[in-house]
């Protein structure tokens, strides 16, 4: 019995516990804080309130922070960290929830901030997050009036060419942000040139999957290069802008201004320019305007506006050499042209862009509007298995209206994790072309090469083009059941994406008669239509950590070209059904070594004038006739890339494979066929062939030292391309192999900046057809640049490049090339600037292109003018934060 009363009072007890927890439930709260880039930030404080009751934490080095015990309904948070906006928000735990697991909270970073504290520590020169490489800025030598410019060029692995264009393992930089939001135009080679280098902290280059992948995580296919600059406490918000004026020999001058109004998300930007240049050909005119504005309508939505004027004048004479091979033997083409061209060209965009915590959309509307007039002369040798002379005039007029569209949506559902999205494009556009021919043709018996006879055409040839495209797309993720470790997140995501592209094609040609009119040629016109209507339904298993991410999946791709043309009743419709996988991997072993891999496969149509069946008779020795039984091609593309960089010195070691595979790739078949004369001519037809493919490689490897005064870099790249082709119907391969090796060496001094390279490049081409003899072209390039700043006013700049050319089939020089140029900086406080310039004093230039087309190879030289003087004045207006 006393037993029992034990067991009785014991059970008792534990009743009266388990009624008293039912009073207190214990619930639970965990998260993780982000930045505008999605990168986590660690060091966050975090307070939690809770009734009466207030809590403190700080993120960890993942971002993460977790409360337990908490037994009110309701709470708050309220989230700090220096240099960002805090963040405020109540919850609310549902009926019975006992675990609230937060989606990412974002930071935004501050506008207004009090002084900059400097806070001396070990810096990292360079980190690998994901997919970003960090670079310090500080890490690195600038001086007082350096643009971001500047201090790219000094980045491993980046490459600033003279124009302005930056690069980054072989691809360009795209796009433009700063401190994670879109800056005025997002042109990279704009701002560059323009942003002082002494504001920014750190520098990011960002592999871009585009903003709807950004919010939803889903991020798949190939990227693009993003830069985004993240600004010195207090230095997000400023003016700045530049006027000069500059003349020069050759009827040279040039009027440039621009100013930019900076109040963190309020940009409003203006520009004009207007330049002369000439060459032997004649005068060559450049001038256009822009304005661009962008703000904040309400919390979380901007709105921006660009429009943009341009007007090209361009007078040139080029030297053609071209040579095609066929079975029977080679066909030489050299020409002098002689062109001018005038465009008046307008666009013009609106967006507006809402981003919220859990919802995203983007909507924008833009045109353009081109304008083209342009005459030619031509006079072209042909030589070989052909012998011909050929005397070409053309005028021509054409207009390209074009109008377009798109909406995107994004919204992350309740359950963390969970997000859907969809987005909509159209388009619109017309490419409108009259042109007016007049050819004179000399023909040559083909055994004894004596002239024959000499024809004139003159002809009529209007062409319109319309198309008409509609994109639309929707994703759904679903996360699975989370991990124990909260960094880890699991989804499974599915795709689908339409496109629909429709073109309707006119061509009407007219000849003149003896009578003075002309009249349409039925055999030379036509009216063709034609459309391509493809699906890509894909599901695909997401893994997130905070070292390995990737993405496996399987897309299956039924595609439909359809075409018919007036005249002619029969209907073409190819229906294919492509399957292909989806890896998108990365691997970040440490914040210094990241491997990654992208695949993907693509299909794509055929062009219109590929299509076409009715003769393109604008090259009388070239006539080009469209095939309307064209399949679609699809073409698979691989990358692997890794990147390491030294912790502590900042050497740093990049690698890149990339390889592509191409299946009913359209190709081009040169027939021979006979003419009226009993000799030959050329006709280029197009077929379906399987057989192009291509591999290639890349790496630098960059040691800064002497706390990053000098720097060496060593680059490379190697290309294997198959190309396929035909030539009169037999199947003919292009072996072609690019190898590229650069030295760099630079020193960067306060006062002084040296930089010299050493580069050779060479490639090889080897036709399988016939007994062609190789294409080698090699060339060495050697170049030393140096700037010196001479007291507190004087800048003197001095740029010598050798070139030994070989290979190219027109007559070059190995031009030295010694440009030099000495700047004075004037007033109080340094804005102004004088420049005199002098390029290639040795006038030794020479501009010359090697392009290759599938059984053709082409050398073209332009002539221009390449030694002159240039003295221009320059006035420079900026001021940022406080100063």
């Amino acid at each position: 019995m006393a037993h029992l009363k034990c067991i009785i009072l014991f059970n008792a007890l534990c009743l009266l516990c388990t009624l008293a927890a039912d009073g207190q439930v214990q619930r639970r709260v965990s998260g993780t804080v982000i930045d505008s880039l999605r990168d986590a930030v660690p060091g966050a404080d975090v307070f939690m309130i809770a009734d009466k009751d207030t809590l403190n934490t700080v993120t960890d080095n993942r971002g993460r922070f977790a409360f337990g015990g908490i037994q009110a309904e309701n709470i708050s948070l309220l989230i700090m960290r220096v240099g960002y906006k805090p963040y405020n928000m109540s919850y609310v735990y549902q009926e019975d929830q006992l675990n609230l697991i937060l989606y990412p909270i974002t930071l935004h970073l501050e506008s207004n901030l009090l002084d900059e504290v400097i806070i001396k520590g070990r810096d990292k020169p360079i980190k690998i997050k994901r997919d970003t490489i960090e670079y310090n800025a500080s890490f690195y030598q600038i001086s007082e009036n350096d643009r971001v410019e500047d201090l790219l060029r000094q980045l491993p692995g980046v490459e600033v060419d003279a124009n302005g264009n930056a690069f980054t393992m072989g691809k360009p930089l795209v796009k433009l942000r700063v401190n994670g939001e879109d800056f005025f135009t997002n042109n990279v080679k704009d701002f560059i040139r323009q942003l002082p280098a002494n504001i920014i902290d750190k520098l990011q280059i960002i592999n871009d999957y585009g903003d709807e992948a950004n919010f939803t995580g889903m991020k798949t296919g190939d990227s693009q290069k993003m830069l985004n600059l993240v600004t010195k406490a207090g230095q997000n918000n400023g003016t700045f802008g530049n006027a000069s004026a500059s003349g020069g020999t050759d009827d040279r001058y040039g009027l440039q201004a621009n100013g930019n109004l900076w109040q963190g998300s309020k940009q409003i930007g203006i520009s004009s320019n207007s330049s002369n240049t000439s060459n032997d050909a004649g005068i060559n005119t450049n001038a256009g305007a822009g304005l661009n504005y962008r703000d904040k309508l309400s919390n979380g939505i901007t709105a921006s506006a660009v429009y943009n004027y341009a007007y090209i004048k361009n007078l040139s004479n080029q030297l053609n050499s071209i040579e095609t091979v066929t079975p029977g033997g080679s066909i030489r083409n050299n020409s002098i042209s002689k062109s001018r061209s005038t465009d008046n060209n307008n666009t013009i965009n609106f967006n507006i862009q809402s981003v919220a915590e859990k919802s995203y959309f983007q909507a924008s509307l833009g045109g353009s509007m081109v304008k083209r007039n342009r005459s030619s002369e031509t006079d072209s040798k042909q030589t070989g298995l052909i012998r011909q002379d050929l005397v070409n005039n053309t005028l021509s007029n054409m207009e390209t209206p074009n109008l377009n569209g798109n909406f995107v949506w994004a919204r992350s559902m309740e359950k963390p994790g969970r997000s859907m999205s969809g987005g909509v494009t159209l388009s619109t556009g017309i490419n409108q072309i009259e042109e007016e021919l007049g050819n004179k043709i000399f023909y040559y018996n083909r055994n004894n090469n004596t002239p024959l006879k000499d024809s004139v055409v003159n002809r009529l040839v209007e062409t319109e083009n319309r198309s008409n495209s509609l994109t639309a797309d929707f994703r759904y993720s679903e996360p699975l059941r989370a991990s124990a470790d909260s960094a880890v997140k699991k989804n499974i995501d599915f795709a689908y994406f339409f496109s629909f592209n429709k073109n309707r094609n006119s061509l009407y040609t007219r000849v003149n008669n003896s009578t003075g009119s002309n009249s349409v040629v039925d055999s030379l016109s036509s009216l063709y239509s034609s459309s391509f209507l493809l699906h890509r339904f894909a599901v695909s298993y997401r893994y997130q950590s905070k070292n390995l991410n990737y993405n496996l999946g399987v897309t299956a791709q039924p595609s439909q070209l359809t075409g018919e043309y007036k005249g002619n009743e029969t209907k073409i419709n190819h229906v294919e059904l492509n399957l292909s996988p989806i890896i998108n991997l990365s691997y970040a072993v440490s914040d210094w070594d990241n491997f990654a891999f992208v695949y993907s496969g693509t299909s794509a149509a055929p062009d219109f004038y590929q299509l076409q069946p009715v003769p393109n008779i604008t090259n009388l020795q070239n006539v080009i006739i469209g095939n309307p039984n064209l399949k679609s091609s699809f073409t698979h593309a691989g990358t692997l890339s890794f990147q390491h960089t030294a912790e502590n010195t900042g050497a740093t070691l990049l690698l890149g494979l990339n390889g592509s595979l191409v299946q009913d790739q359209v190709a081009s078949n040169v027939v021979l066929v006979k003419d009226t004369l009993n000799s030959l001519k050329q006709e280029t037809h197009f077929e379906n062939a399987n057989g192009a493919y291509q591999f290639g490689s890349m790496y630098s490897y960059s040691v800064p030292f002497a706390k990053n005064k000098f720097n060496a870099e060593l680059r490379g790249t190697w290309d294997y391309i198959n190309m396929v082709s035909f030539a009169n119907d037999f199947l003919n391969t292009n072996r072609n192999i690019n190898f590229s090796q650069t030295l760099k060496l630079r020193m960067n001094q306060r006062r002084v900046t040296l930089a010299g390279s050493a580069m050779y490049n060479y490639s090889s081409n080897r036709y399988s057809i016939a007994q062609f003899r190789l294409r080698n072209v090699e060339t060495w390039q050697f170049n030393v640049n140096e700037r010196t700043n001479v007291g507190k006013s004087w800048v003197l700049i001095a740029d010598v490049l050798k070139r030994i050319n070989s290979g190219y089939d027109l007559s070059v020089a190995n031009p030295l090339l010694i440009n030099f140029s000495v700047e004075k900086t004037l007033l109080k406080n340094r804005q102004a600037t004088v420049m005199l310039q002098a390029y290639d004093l040795l006038n030794q230039g020479n501009n010359l292109v090697r392009s290759i087309s599938d059984n053709s190879i082409t050398d073209s030289q332009y002539n221009q003018i390449t030694r002159y003087f240039l003295l221009t004045f320059t006035y420079r207006l900026q001021k940022f934060g406080d100063k």
